[in-house]
């Protein structure tokens, strides 16, 4: 009889389980806001890092970080907070994939960069997932994001598995396949977006990024990977 190698399973959220809107939070309010003299990645860390409650205090956030709002740009932001409780739609297969392998007595975790308003929304769209997940480490919460190392030890030590015997999936090389790669973790590559990410693929197949263990086009193929037995 076969034994499973791996213990747990962790799943990055967007664009691995879920997707959404073509514009990031950051990007959209950047957008918003209308001024080239800002840089979105620096929206993103504020959203991405700070458990907001509302629409309200982002407008209140952003401005203690020197960004000028008037009342359009909070009647936006507040517009777009609502619109991202319910973007999320889940992609097919994601949860027949969770499913099979909590089944198998898998561990499940997820490990993403997220804010509050569309960790909503995934939980509306994907509630079997999220009754299934053992462990939540989400940026917003953690005040951390991918791909610092922390994140990923939080995530091992809330499923309380090795990082040898855990299995990272996740759609994006730079925070969720290399450094999972660089704490000894399995790694799962889901390409749902290839577009996004053909400087990485590049830099892997020139052997200049270290290779995944396994590379998908989507997540219902997750399964059939021989990843998950021993005599594979």
């Amino acid at each position: 009889m076969t034994q499973k190698k791996q213990k747990a399973v962790l799943f990055d959220i967007g664009s691995t389980l879920v997707n959404g809107p073509e514009l990031s939070p950051a990007k959209a309010i950047w957008k918003i806001l209308q001024n080239p003299d800002i840089d979105s990645a620096q929206i993103s860390r504020i959203l991405m890092r700070e458990d907001f409650d509302g629409p309200a205090k982002v407008c209140h956030r952003l401005r203690m970080s020197g960004y000028v709002l008037n009342s359009y740009h909070e009647e936006q932001i507040t517009a777009l907070w609502q619109r991202q409780q319910s973007e999320a739609r889940q992609i097919d297969g994601a949860t027949e994939a969770v499913m099979a392998l909590k089944a198998m007595g898998y561990k499940i975790g997820l490990i993403s960069d997220i804010w509050a308003p569309y960790y909503l929304s995934f939980e509306r769209a994907c509630p079997e997932i999220a009754a299934l997940t053992d462990s939540f480490i989400l940026s917003f919460r953690e005040g951390i994001k991918k791909p610092s190392p922390a994140l990923f030890h939080r995530a091992l030590a809330a499923i309380n598995t090795r990082a040898t015997d855990t299995v990272m999936v996740g759609d994006t090389y730079s925070n969720d396949i290399e450094p999972a790669i660089a704490l000894g973790l399995r790694t799962v590559w889901v390409l749902f977006r290839p577009d996004r990410e053909l400087e990485a693929l590049v830099q892997v197949i020139n052997g200049k990024k270290p290779k995944p263990d396994f590379t998908i086009s989507h997540i219902q193929q997750l399964t059939d990977l021989p990843i998950w037995e021993e005599g594979a």
